[in-house]
């Protein structure tokens, strides 16, 4: 009942904390403070201008890494007042990623309050801005953790190990034209129908589906708009080369015979990466396997995720954490009590295998 309740009573005070990317000071002062008052000596690490990374330092290989920041609150009602209905907690960040940082936090406290004058088997950082293209946090952040890293991922997978996370080429597209009066909408090409052709003629294209982040044209005037812009993305899966799937959607774009201009930004690119996790995987497996007597599921992070900063700065890496990846940015967003106690257990009983 311990753990039960420290965690759970920690993921309140964390969601309470709001750390939209950008404003990661408040959190990382409370970790600090937190972890400081158990002897665990935190380094900060200048990222960018007010904000800075955590970082504990020891002679172990092993690294943990969470990021602090989230997602606004967007269509969530009292996003940092967290609510505890049915066995779950709700709030911004419950599953991505506080959720797994208040169980983190609480089985290095509970580890170091039974064992004062050892160490702790693995270094910490705690990284900004995640939630961002830029994740200028974890690319600085391993100047300080150095070469040679076999570094966890805390990250909302369902609980399973993921050895591989899906790439993705994201992209906008605008479309101008011109507009006139909506009873003589037949006289001009509307920019929105134009942009929806061409999200059509890039899927025919690939054969896969586009994600459509957003989609904005007209003000409810009865009018053709004059513009259309939308915000895209294609997932990657194994053996897709970002490079040649960006030809192809240009080459679709190319295709779609219109008299409105076609303005096309790639905004960010990432190939599927399979992780090198030797050395790791095994020891996260027992752990798994001691704490909640049951063998863990291997998968793939459908999502970007810091790992790919790691990974070429040459660590080996699994990404893992329980919670809900669909739920997560959403007004959904939450997090199981028991999935708080059995990540805390899982910590605790990593810290044993890796001593």
């Amino acid at each position: 009942m311990e753990v039960r309740e420290r965690v759970k009573n920690l993921l309140k005070e964390l969601i309470s904390i709001r750390s939209v990317s950008g404003e990661e000071r408040e959190i990382q002062e409370f970790i600090e403070n937190r972890l400081n008052r158990v002897g665990i000596k935190l380094k900060r690490q200048a990222v960018d201008k007010d904000r800075f990374n955590l970082v504990y330092l020891n002679d172990s290989p092993y690294v943990i890494s969470c990021h602090v920041d989230t997602v606004p609150p967007i269509d969530m009602d009292g996003a940092f007042e967290p609510k505890e209905t049915d066995g779950r907690i709700y709030g911004r960040g419950a599953s991505d990623v506080k959720g797994a940082l208040s169980a983190l936090l609480t089985a290095v406290e509970l580890f170091k309050e039974k064992n004062q004058e050892k160490e702790l088997p693995v270094s910490l950082a705690f990284v900004v801005d995640e939630e961002t293209n830029s994740a200028i946090g974890s690319q600085k952040v391993v100047d300080v953790l150095g070469k040679d890293r076999l570094c966890l991922v805390l990250e909302p997978t369902y609980g399973a190990l993921c050895t591989a996370q899906n790439g993705a080429v994201e992209f906008s597209l605008r479309v101008e034209g011109e507009s006139a009066h909506g009873a003589e909408f037949e006289k001009v090409e509307n920019p929105i129908r134009v942009c929806m052709e061409l999200i059509y003629t890039i899927e025919n294209r690939l054969s896969k589906p586009v994600n459509v982040l957003m989609l904005h044209g007209g003000d409810g005037n009865y009018l053709v708009p004059k513009s259309c812009e939308a915000l895209l993305e294609v997932k990657l899966w194994a053996g897709e080369s970002w490079r040649e799937v960006e030809e192809r959607i240009r080459e679709a774009i190319k295709e779609v015979r219109t008299t409105c201009r076609v303005h096309y930004t790639l905004e960010d690119a990432e190939d599927f990466l399979e992780f090198n996790y030797e050395g790791l995987l095994d020891k996260l497996s027992l752990a798994y396997e001691r704490a909640l007597n049951k063998k863990p599921e291997l998968g793939t992070m459908p999502s970007w995720t810091d790992g790919a900063n790691f990974h070429r700065a040459g660590y080996r890496c699994v990404v893992f954490g329980f919670g809900s990846l669909k739920d997560s940015h959403t007004a959904r967003e939450s997090i199981a009590i028991d999935e708080l106690e059995n990540m805390t257990l899982l910590f605790l009983e990593l810290f044993e295998v890796l001593r």
